[in-house]
């Protein structure tokens, strides 16, 4: 992964040599602007291979060790493409965490946060008794719903069978430099299981190597985005270009930029799932993706078909109430912009 956000400006044509797709995905038309390094099927597809490294006596590994495997996994074999560049840009905290820890952990998250030097947590549950080829998944969401209940008021059962975990941080906005709140935090638990085809809650896109949960802003990542962006095209911060014209081009550029990340990524999934048993896809008007599952459920015990918006339509949400700020609204406000996903 390149250090360097592309310039906005930089005909597609001239980037698709850059590009690196999963397996079967050579062929599709869309590319992705962001080079994340080549995707190696042996490594990324769950239950292939395990997590390699070192364990003691008691069948624990350190949470040294896996903190270190976690992190080179996401470098270099997770298919979501926003985030192996967080990563690699050093963006992303990983943290070893207890029950007893995810408060500190949230804390210290909103801390770097609001420094501007983080976009994403990953909490990492170092348990030998949910590592890779033990227990269910079933097993491993109770378990990480019950790891979080220090900075929820939902209980634990109903984390574990389909409510969200959502926290609202209030922030500086990159693009118009506005104090406001970003209501979509929302946490997500994966685990090695997921990846199993036997796992009667089998859903690839759920996997990591070790019991964790993500928490993340969907607006405020594709905030940080455009604000990377923006220092290349426009050689300034977006709320210090006085030219109009150049921050809507720029919006419509990034848009259509972060569009070509998420469809990349769901086809990067899409070609280690097996879709019959979990279906995952675009749909042909590339409006939204398809999965088994909701987003943004903590984690589920059912399994049904959801649809979830693209950056075509949530990002063209948010870069409308950017333009309207700089228009002349009083404030910008950031809640309410994220949009649940819809049975089908």
């Amino acid at each position: 992964m390149s250090s360097e956000t592309p310039p906005v400006s930089r005909p597609d044509s001239q980037q698709s040599s850059e590009l690196n797709y999963a397996p079967g995905l050579r062929d599709q038309p869309k590319s992705c602007p962001v080079p994340h390094g080549k995707v190696d099927p042996d490594k990324i597809i769950p239950g292939r291979k395990k997590p390699r490294g070192v364990v003691g006596l008691n069948g624990r590994k350190t949470d040294a060790q896996t903190i270190e495997e976690t992190k080179t996994w996401m470098s270099r074999q997770l298919p979501c493409v926003a985030g192996r560049r967080e990563l690699n840009r050093g963006r992303y905290m990983v943290r070893s965490a207890t029950r007893a820890s995810v408060p500190e952990i949230f804390s210290d998250f909103k801390t770097q946060l609001e420094q501007g030097s983080v976009v994403a947590c990953l909490y990492v549950f170092n348990d030998p008794r949910y590592y890779e080829g033990s227990s269910q998944t079933s097993d491993v969401f109770h378990f990480l719903a019950e790891q979080m209940q220090g900075i929820t008021q939902v209980e634990a059962r109903d984390l574990a069978n389909g409510a969200a975990l959502t926290n609202s941080v209030a922030l500086r906005c990159p693009v118009t430099n506005q104090r406001t709140l970003y209501d979509d935090f929302e946490s997500i638990a994966f685990c090695p299981q997921s990846g199993v085809k036997s796992d009667m809650l089998y859903d690839p896109l759920m996997y990591a190597p070790f019991p964790s949960v993500n928490m993340s802003s969907d607006v405020f990542a594709f905030s940080k985005f455009v604000a990377d962006s923006a220092l290349t095209y426009l050689g300034k911060p977006v709320y210090e270009e006085t030219d109009m014209t150049r921050v809507a081009k720029l919006f419509s550029q990034c848009v259509a930029r972060w569009q070509r990340v998420a469809t990349t990524t769901i086809r990067n999934y899409e070609a280690m799932t097996d879709t019959a048993i979990c279906p995952v896809h675009v749909t042909d008007d590339e409006k939204y993706w398809i999965a088994f599952h909701k987003d943004p459920a903590f984690a589920e015990q059912k399994k049904e078909i959801h649809r979830h918006e693209l950056p075509i339509g949530y990002g063209t949400r948010i870069t409308d109430r950017w333009l309207r700020f700089f228009e002349g609204d009083t404030e910008f406000v950031a809640s309410g912009l994220a949009r649940d996903g819809e049975r089908v």
